[in-house]
């Protein structure tokens, strides 16, 4: 009987595969993007991403994002407004990480990953900006401003 209790341990992959599977089975495959863009702010923020999933459910940018300053010792990119725009204003917003809801991040670190935003791109977008801590200034220490314009052709 010991065999038998592992057994409920997969029962969690079940239920992502259905979660995965229920998405895919209803909506066209995502669309991955290569991409090159980088954005810089004035506090020392400098922002990479290298590439875009259009998916039905989710919008996710794998990114690069260090953070350079003598003044602070870290500075936070997601403590206002953060969120992906289309040219018709609508806005898909950040699903903020459980053990980094502001996208805290250290000086002279560099975090490399995923930025996950809620909700699909209308399939005739033809750019994107990227916002973090939307109405602050580039130059703000705590939670810099920074806008970035992501082409999708």
């Amino acid at each position: 009987m010991p065999a038998a209790a592992p057994a409920p341990m997969p029962v969690a992959a079940p239920a992502a595969a259905v979660a995965a599977g229920g998405a895919a089975s209803v909506a066209a495959a995502p669309r991955k993007l290569p991409l090159g863009v980088q954005g810089v702010a004035p506090a020392g923020v400098t922002v990479r991403v290298k590439g875009i999933e259009l998916g039905g459910d989710a919008t996710v940018l794998d990114v690069s994002i260090s953070f350079a300053n003598r003044i602070t010792n870290s500075t936070m990119l997601a403590l206002a407004d953060t969120f992906l725009e289309d040219e018709g204003g609508a806005r898909l917003h950040i699903k903020r990480p459980a053990d980094n809801r502001d996208i805290t991040i250290r000086e002279g670190d560099t975090l490399d990953g995923q930025l996950v935003f809620l909700g699909s791109v209308a399939p005739t977008a033809r750019k994107l900006r990227l916002v973090f801590n939307d109405g602050n200034e580039g130059d703000n220490i705590v939670a810099p401003g920074l806008v970035m314009e992501l082409p999708l052709s």
